[in-house]
């Protein structure tokens, strides 16, 4: 790496879970980032394959740490705790960061020190056609760069109650700040990180750079996973709402309708995805609260009869339970 005289210290935070087909691709493309002292904490969250031993293979840059298994939020926890540097950065093991992210953050966290966070766009990394991933030439010789995109940089509390315009992946924030926040809830099996970017939006603004900066894989089949249990996307709103309501710190106002259509929607895709492929009492519990808020809707009545017909076959055949 060429590191300058008095370059900024930067963390980066790495839970691995039998990570051992990518993780050394992702820690080479954060141990390539110019400019900044670097540290990897990789922490291993109980793998059973040899991620402990390739990420120790890549040098005392990289320093690992082994826990039994208990998700990345708790993860991303321990390795906060073993962090040293100003500034700690979040990598997945199965993504890939592009030149030049971590000095263009430090130096937008250094210009504007009331930030809370800054954060780059990035790509939807999908899969060819023979299941392998392949880096876009594009962007992989590409260099982030320190423009701003203005229409996401901000305070972005309320716009953070409508849409989760932030990618763990893709987002540095100073290490005192994630700290004095208590980095993750380990209580959140899902959304965790959505709920510290709310966190996070009350603290100051936050900053986008224009540029891609990380590569986000999309794994072969993630879309049909067996959906949760716990609307924990729509619990993370509610919290954020019952905690903060719909104000933002500098006074801007969420847009009540777009709000209640925002919440609307989860509640609307978990019931649905559950009466496709889930629990269909759960799709009915859904459903029953959306008439109970708009009786008028023929489209929810429909729903909540399948859901209910559903819900008959379900306990008859004992479909087994989701998470």
């Amino acid at each position: 790496m060429n590191i300058p005289p008095h370059a900024p210290y930067v963390s980066v935070l790495m839970p691995a879970y039998n990570a051992a087909a990518t993780i050394d691709a992702a820690l080479d493309s954060a141990l390539r980032q110019q400019g900044v002292t670097l540290e990897v904490v990789v922490v291993d969250d109980g793998s059973q394959d040899d991620t402990v031993a390739r990420a120790r293979a890549h040098g005392p840059c990289v320093r690992v740490v082994s826990q039994a298994n208990a998700g990345p939020q708790a993860a991303r926890n321990r390795a906060l705790a073993e962090a040293r540097g100003q500034y700690v950065a979040f990598l997945d093991s199965d993504d890939q960061w592009l030149p030049g992210k971590l000095a263009a953050q430090c130096r937008a966290l250094g210009r504007n020190t009331s930030a809370a966070a800054v954060f780059t766009g990035w790509h939807f990394w999908h899969p060819e056609a023979n299941g392998s991933f392949v880096a876009p030439a594009a962007l992989v010789h590409s260099v982030v760069t320190d423009d701003i995109d203005r229409a996401l940089s901000g305070w972005l509390y309320t716009r953070l109650l409508l849409d989760v315009c932030m990618l763990t992946t893709t987002v540095m924030v100073r290490r005192e700040t994630l700290q004095r926040l208590g980095g993750f809830d380990p209580d959140l099996r899902v959304g965790e990180d959505y709920d510290l970017w709310l966190r996070l939006s009350r603290e100051g603004p936050i900053i986008k750079l224009a540029s891609v900066g990380a590569l986000y894989r999309v794994a072969p089949g993630s879309t049909s996973r067996r959906p949760y249990v716990r609307n924990w996307e729509l619990e993370v709103v509610q919290r954020a709402l019952s905690r903060w309501g719909g104000t933002g710190p500098d006074g801007a106002q969420v847009d009540t309708q777009a709000l209640q259509r925002r919440l609307q929607r989860l509640e609307l895709d978990h019931a649905g995805t559950h009466l496709l492929q889930g629990d269909a009492r759960l799709a009915l519990q859904g459903f029953g609260r959306l008439l109970r808020n708009e009786p008028t809707r023929p489209r929810w009545w429909f729903k909540t009869a399948q859901a209910l017909l559903k819900t008959g076959v379900q306990r008859l055949t004992n479909a087994p339970q989701v998470r």
